[in-house]
């Protein structure tokens, strides 16, 4: 078991390093790392899902292999906003659910109009996870592979990886399979 965790640069929040070409890449290598990506679909007020999270919802749906409506999700563990509704929707990695993640240019876009926060699990445990609209990503079972990808591509610093001294991350955790 890999216990690192690094944090991928966002220059307080105002630059996300993965897009384009680089998060493509990341695409690829965390499809080869992991079984799984969630995805969180929320309903702000009510007021119903946007066109394009009914599209990627609709696209992504064959690919499902969990979802569940409490509000915590890895990087965020509670989450309440009156009136608003949570889907959080696990799938299983495959070439085709891939290519519909790649249909948006940044980590960053899985905000806003469209599904949120994408995060990657290895079997039950998070291996990766994000909070788009505040550009927050990081790996946090990584390995020296990891940090050797991360570091080339730019998107993070090995002297930012650490061991944590407690074992928070352990609740990104999720039962998808048994």
């Amino acid at each position: 078991m890999y216990n690192k965790v690094i944090y991928f640069n966002n220059d307080d929040q105002r630059k996300d390093y993965c897009a384009g070409q680089v998060y493509y890449d990341f695409l690829d290598y965390a499809f080869e790392k992991t079984d799984y990506f969630m995805l969180v679909y929320i309903n702000y007020y009510s007021e119903g899902y946007t066109k394009r999270q009914k599209n990627i919802k609709n696209a992504l749906n064959k690919y499902k292999v969990k979802s569940r409506s409490n509000p915590s999700w890895p990087g965020t563990l509670q989450m309440e906003c009156r009136n608003t509704t949570y889907k959080i929707v696990f799938y299983k990695n495959c070439e085709e659910a891939k290519a519909i993640l790649k249909e948006v240019d940044c980590l960053s876009d899985w905000s806003g109009g469209n599904p949120e926060d994408l995060a990657f699990f290895k079997g039950n445990q998070c291996w990766f996870y994000s909070v788009g609209h505040e550009m927050i990503a990081a790996i946090i079972h990584a390995d020296e592979n990891d940090i050797e990808f991360l570091e080339g591509k730019g998107l993070a610093k090995r002297e930012n990886a650490f061991i944590p001294d407690d074992n928070y991350f352990d609740a990104y955790n999720e039962v998808i399979e048994s």
